[in-house]
């Protein structure tokens, strides 16, 4: 769907990949860091969750990353480090009221990242390549690693 449906580029990770996500891990729209084969940080905003408005029958994570990339990134090793919550999973009675929800959706996230809690995550080793220590390797079609570990702990702070 993303860029082709909404217009908006995403990285949909592999069904694998949420298996490192707590059982009761909220669904909704969080926003955080990620890099793409060790570069980065980039910010970025995700939906964890069912994405009603398409009516999903299963769970995705689909990271929309807040930068202009020359070219796709098919089959590189995407990890992000979720640090903040922006609002719970929403039906939308138009495809436009979507798009407009995920744009505010967007400055929000960009906004939020500005804050020393969450600019403090952006280093985060998770975000390394070659380093595993909060999240699984996965090789599907693209390489994901989710941490949830550092949204827990920012969450908690601010």
């Amino acid at each position: 769907r993303g860029i082709n449906t909404l217009g908006i580029p995403t990285a949909n990770l592999p069904q694998q990949a949420l298996q490192q996500l707590p059982a009761d891990f909220a669904t909704g729209i969080y926003f955080g860091w990620a890099s793409v084969d060790g570069a980065g940080p980039y910010k970025m905003v995700t939906s964890v969750g069912w994405n009603p408005f398409f009516d999903n029958k299963t769970l995705t994570v689909e990271p929309h990353l807040l930068h202009e990339f020359a070219a796709d990134f098919y089959g590189a090793e995407i990890r992000i480090v979720m640090t903040g919550y922006l609002r719970q999973e929403a039906n939308f009675s138009s495809l436009e009221t979507l798009i407009d929800a995920i744009q505010k959706d967007i400055r929000m996230s960009r906004e939020s990242l500005q804050h020393p809690a969450h600019m403090n995550l952006s280093t985060h080793t998770h975000l390394r390549l070659g380093q595993r220590r909060w999240g699984v390797l996965t090789k599907v079609s693209m390489g994901v690693c989710v941490a949830a570990v550092a949204m827990m702990i920012a969450r908690k702070r601010i």
